[in-house]
């Protein structure tokens, strides 16, 4: 029965190398009512082309896939496409697995033990723009946060990427999105993207708030302004 929700479904792309895994995933989520799969790959390489190609609204990708492992792929699409939403699929719990995908940029992190709910729970926590760790995880990932002392805070420029500094700069010499995007090879779209991402991160809203952010810190950027 057609009960007009199909324009709002969340558009889901599944990659994962196993495919009975991958079939009752898709049988799973489609029984939902509010998910949609769009697309199905068995690989990281896969997985790129098809969220270049279908922009799903979210990405399943299992972590260990052969050839190019979902680690890999998630960096990339990340990179290509910054307001990707990403959902990590793994086995492993272990700390440093953990870390490492939250580091490469994925905003979900579920493990295959979890419950079918859990799953939907994060995708739709996810496409609302929320972090997302299944509660098997979740104490790990505390502990690690209570180990944070071990290491030094990151500095503002740290939590930036490079694409992002480089970005920054450019706004610094009082270059446009559109003569930055020229520059860069990039959408204009993107450039928005990375300008938005690293302001939230800095957590300004202005480009006065900007300048005065880098001379407060004495950061190493627009120094001839």
């Amino acid at each position: 029965m057609d009960d007009g929700r199909d324009s709002k479904k969340l558009r889901v792309l599944l990659a994962e190398d196993h495919a009975l895994l991958r079939q009752s995933l898709k049988a799973y989520l489609e029984t939902q009512g509010d998910c949609e799969v769009v697309g199905e790959a068995q690989d990281g390489r896969e997985a790129m082309r098809l969220y270049s190609e279908l922009k799903p609204d979210v990405v399943l990708m299992d972590l260990s896939m052969p050839g190019v492992d979902g680690m890999v792929a998630v960096r990339s699409i990340r990179r290509d496409f910054p307001e990707a939403r990403i959902i990590a699929l793994t086995a492993h719990r272990a700390e440093e697995y953990l870390h490492a995908a939250l580091d490469s940029g994925v905003d979900g992190y579920v493990v295959k033990a979890a419950s079918a709910e859990d799953l939907l729970t994060a995708i739709r926590a996810v496409c609302r723009g929320e972090a997302y760790v299944s509660p098997e995880v979740s104490a790990t990932l505390i502990n690690g946060y209570l180990r944070g002392s071990r290491a030094a805070k990151a500095t503002p420029l740290e939590m930036l990427t490079s694409r992002e500094k480089h970005i920054l700069e450019m706004v610094l010499s009082g270059m446009k999105n559109k003569e930055i995007a020229e520059k860069l090879f990039l959408s204009t779209r993107t450039v928005e993207k990375h300008r938005a991402n690293f302001m939230k991160k800095l957590g300004l809203h202005n480009l006065h708030q900007v300048r005065e952010f880098v001379k407060v810190h004495d950061l190493p950027l627009g120094e001839d302004l």
